[in-house]
């Protein structure tokens, strides 16, 4: 068995093919130091990748291989990292954490912290978004969902950054692995003492579900863990992405200016246009054909989520953001099994982000050129590392 996740699942360094992303066509073989996958671009044939039976997201079959799986281990006995029929027992259960009637029942409190997070810049007329919107709205949220200290939070999201970095090195393998056990150890024990003395938030109740032996120990701990780190690593960087957007195309900001309930129905294509995800990886379980191609058992699979939402084919002009285009069909979330299960919480926490800040602050800019945005070097994700925005100072509420 190789040292790390990414040589076990030959993981291809997506930088190493970036010449080949955003070209529509069949599914096609590429191969770097040896190693090859198919490279898959068109939205029809993402699509059916994504809800194909025969084919397993990376953590799901490397487990099913019996090796470890990528992201040092996050997605182990998870939804990501589990096919039928693990997976759907443990999608049953946590359904019911995100039913639309629950997550509706969090709109008011997704609110009182935005406004809060606004309220603390609202004077000083410019504001860094990513730390001072992006990460800390989402993060709050899941926080308290989970039932989590937000005390915790900054070693929360040092971890969080660690584990999500490919390891394409033994260094950063290893600090990568040294984050995830620390992590680990936390929620066993936060898990522990909610078993003990249980509260209103959701780790009491998948531990609840462990009492009636639905649930095992380690599934209820390696659910929370990857629920918080999901639960605002992705929001954030969509927060973030979404807003750089707008800010970057000033037509499609003043039309949600002038109509700021846009947000609903804008905040598809934003997905769409700026969605966190860029290219999601697959492998063939059986035999399996995409496109007209013949797919053999154990071959890689490269999901160009960029390439799939701008196919000409499914998208006119997919290139443009149009926030009054019809883009509910996006992949962001996925499609299938696997479909994400906290996107109805994603989309309540970005619509009111987006629209208490164009309510806001109207005048918000960007507070530097677009070129010296801070990008993540993650080649998996889309997000941004800084986002100095400007806009007109306020007095703080109950002032004067």
């Amino acid at each position: 068995m190789a040292d790390t996740p990414e040589e076990e699942l030959r993981i291809l360094d997506p930088q190493t093919v970036a010449q080949e992303l955003r070209k529509h066509g069949p599914p096609r073989q590429i191969t770097m130091n040896g190693t090859t996958a198919w490279l898959v671009s068109r939205y029809e044939d993402v699509r059916d990748c994504l809800g194909h039976p025969g084919m397993s997201p990376a953590a799901a079959y490397a487990a099913s291989q019996g090796q470890t799986t990528p992201v040092s281990g996050l997605f182990e006995d998870t939804l990501p990292g589990t096919n039928p029929p693990q997976h759907t027992r443990l999608r049953r259960l946590l359904a019911k954490a995100f039913t639309t009637r629950r997550v509706e029942s969090l709109r008011p409190r997704v609110q009182e912290i935005t406004d809060t997070l606004l309220d603390r810049i609202a004077v000083d007329g410019r504001a860094d978004l990513v730390t001072a919107l992006a990460i800390p709205l989402p993060m709050q949220v899941i926080c308290e969902l989970l039932g989590v200290p937000i005390a915790d939070r900054t070693e929360f999201h040092q971890w969080a950054d660690l584990m999500l970095m490919p390891p394409l090195d033994p260094d950063t393998a290893a600090r990568s692995q040294d984050a995830a056990a620390k992590l680990w150890a936390y929620m066993e024990d936060l898990a522990e003492a909610r078993r003990k003395a249980p509260e209103d938030d959701l780790i009491s109740d998948l531990m609840s579900a462990h009492e009636d032996d639905r649930l095992s120990h380690r599934e209820v701990v390696a659910t929370a863990r990857m629920m918080l780190i999901a639960g605002y690593e992705l929001t954030g960087s969509f927060i973030s992405n979404a807003v750089f957007s707008l800010l970057s195309q000033p037509d499609q900001l003043e039309l949600l200016r002038k109509d700021p309930e846009l947000a609903g129905r804008g905040l598809e294509e934003l997905l769409r246009h700026a969605g966190p995800g860029i290219l999601v990886v697959r492998f063939a379980n059986e035999d399996v054909e995409v496109g007209s191609v013949p797919i053999r058992a154990g071959d890689q699979v490269l999901l160009d989520m960029d390439a799939a939402h701008s196919d000409p084919a499914h998208f006119t002009d997919g290139e443009r953001l149009d926030l009054t285009r019809d883009s509910a069909v996006h992949l962001q979330f996925g499609h299938g099994i696997h479909y994400c299960i906290g996107a109805p919480l994603a989309r309540v926490e970005g619509q009111i982000a987006l629209e208490s800040l164009v309510r806001r602050f109207p005048g918000l800019r960007l507070g530097v050129p677009a070129s010296e945005i801070g990008h993540s070097k993650n080649p998996f994700i889309r997000s941004l590392t800084t986002l100095p925005v400007e806009f007109e100072a306020q007095q703080p509420a109950g002032a004067g």
